[in-house]
């Protein structure tokens, strides 16, 4: 329970820390995204600029006052259009880049041409595909390449600018491998900080929790020897002819009865806490065994009880399944899955025992007629102390021997599971390891 609770706690915080670092890295990812694609649609737009107004002219220029030293016989300074008063930023000599014009005739000029290993015949071939896609802007991702194009002119005429974007690419493939590394290294490094908070914060519960395994395993242990002797005792005063009185006998029975059962709650909350306190421990002294005989000679001993009752019981046992195990908790598996048969099923029904061989599992059922269990019931069916229905609670039980059949199963690398149908059959299934491949 303990290391379930440990594992819990793990899981909970790593698919926290997950959700963020993912999220986190994501952002990261879009963000250099966003910012490689607007600095080449920045530097795309200033080469269609420069391309179509290559030197602006300067504006009018304003008339001013002449100063008090003005002196008509001054030479004036000439001049010049070719030096214009203001331009645009120049895009870089070393982008990649290409620039093309193709005119109302449909004629394509290389304005510009900078991309790697781009002849003109390629470059030309490449602003034919441009001019021919229906959008103004697009990304050829195969060819590496990013495109703009500006709208038709008064005269026709169209111009675009392709620039590479290899090494955009590269970047944003070297970021997401490099985000994947130290995602998954800060995941290692969470995991194992995460696997020493959870047993610091859970060593109170684990303490407390093993404090109560021990002391219910040592007040059972010391119970036993008590109720041992008071059935001895009680057991002695029936058998004596001493006790002549009829009540006194009906009480003496009312005291063995109740010790009965008192020993019973007692040696089931041993093994209950044998169980918790010491999970697996036995497995050691497991040894192959005929789980076929074992079950068939079990339900031969609930067939009197069964008949007793009204009710019959029918078998299909594989012959020779093997599994490894403690012969005397396998028995008390079957045991508990018969009682409860033969406690909770209908008069006059037919308790359905079969045992089959699927994969390398040996799968004992227990099918009962009855009352079906509910969705809720069989939820909680393994709860110690739980007693599934109000109205069974004339039949006599403490709500122990599932959890014990659970226990016994865990302990044999199986489990058992529980299922009901509309049609009132409530069944009881295990699943245990064989030990080898075995048939009829």
């Amino acid at each position: 329970m303990i290391r379930r609770l440990r594992w819990k706690f793990v899981a909970i915080l790593m698919t926290v820390v997950t959700i963020f670092l993912t999220l986190i890295l994501t952002t990261m990812y879009y963000t250099s995204r966003m910012g490689y694609e607007r600095r080449c649609a920045g530097i795309l737009q200033i080469a269609l600029q420069e391309s179509r107004d290559p030197r602006p002219q300067p504006p009018f220029p304003r008339q001013e006052a002449a100063p008090d030293d003005y002196d008509p016989g001054r030479e004036r300074p000439e001049f010049s259009e070719d030096a214009p008063l203001f331009s645009l930023p120049p895009i870089q000599d070393r982008s990649p880049i290409l620039v093309a014009e193709r005119n109302g005739d449909g004629t394509v000029r290389i304005l510009i041409n900078r991309l790697y290993q781009t002849d003109e015949e390629s470059a030309a071939a490449l602003a034919d595909q441009v001019f021919a896609a229906e959008e103004n802007s697009g990304t050829f991702q195969s060819e590496s390449l990013r495109w703009q194009r500006t709208p038709a002119g008064p005269d026709g005429s169209v111009t675009c600018a392709v620039a590479d974007i290899s090494q955009e690419q590269s970047a944003l493939r070297w970021q997401l491998i490099y985000s994947l590394i130290i995602g998954l290294l800060a995941l290692a490094a969470f995991f194992a900080v995460f696997v020493f908070l959870s047993r610091w914060a859970t060593a109170p519960i684990a303490d407390a929790w093993k404090t109560k395994q021990q002391f219910v395993s040592d007040a059972s242990h010391e119970l036993k020897t008590p109720l041992t002797v008071i059935l001895s005792n009680v057991s002695l005063l029936k058998q004596s002819a001493a006790i002549s009185d009829p009540s006194d006998r009906r009480r003496i029975d009312y005291i063995y009865s109740e010790a009965s059962r008192m020993k019973e709650l007692t040696e089931s909350l041993l093994v209950l806490a044998r169980s918790d306190y010491a999970p697996g421990k036995a497995a050691s002294s497991f040894v192959p065994l005929d789980f076929s005989f074992l079950t068939d000679s079990c339900v031969s001993t609930f067939e009197p009880v069964a008949f007793e009752m009204g009710k019959t019981i029918s078998t299909d046992i594989k012959r020779r399944l093997t599994v490894c195990g403690d012969e005397s908790k396998l028995k008390q598996l079957i045991d508990i899955l018969m009682d409860n048969a033969c406690k909770y099923s209908c008069k006059e029904s037919c308790i359905r025992v079969s045992l089959k061989q699927e994969g390398g599992e040996a799968v004992l059922s227990v099918t009962t007629d009855g009352t079906p269990l509910s969705p809720e019931e069989l939820k909680q069916l393994f709860h110690r102390f739980y007693r599934a229905d109000p109205s069974r609670g004339s039949v006599p039980g403490f709500g122990l021997g599932l959890s014990i059949a659970q226990c016994i199963c865990e302990e044999h690398k199986g489990k058992i599971t529980a299922a009901a149908d509309r049609a009132g059959q409530n069944t009881f299934t295990v699943h245990l390891p064989l030990c080898r491949q075995s048939g009829d």
